[in-house]
């Protein structure tokens, strides 16, 4: 579930930034798991388990577990 209020989208002359929160049950190994699958078919080239390239930008999946709970980070910045 995305974080209410909690989002960022800025547009710099270098592009854009957007940060995103998300968070609900689950493990970080299939969140991560689930994003490695899914972000190639998008376009997105795997260039580490948590960060991915395509075109000029960089998208990085920080992924925190507490308490039964994930929170996902999402951030989309220029290279």
């Amino acid at each position: 579930t995305e974080a209410a209020g909690s989002g960022l989208s800025f547009d710099s002359p270098a592009g854009r930034i957007v940060e995103a929160y998300a968070r609900g049950p689950g493990k970080a190994a299939e969140i991560l798991s689930f994003y490695a699958d899914v972000l190639p078919q998008l376009g997105w080239v795997r260039i580490s388990d948590a960060a991915f390239r395509r075109e000029a930008e960089t998208l990085r999946l920080d992924v925190e577990s507490k308490n039964g709970v994930v929170v996902v980070h999402f951030t989309v910045a220029p290279e």
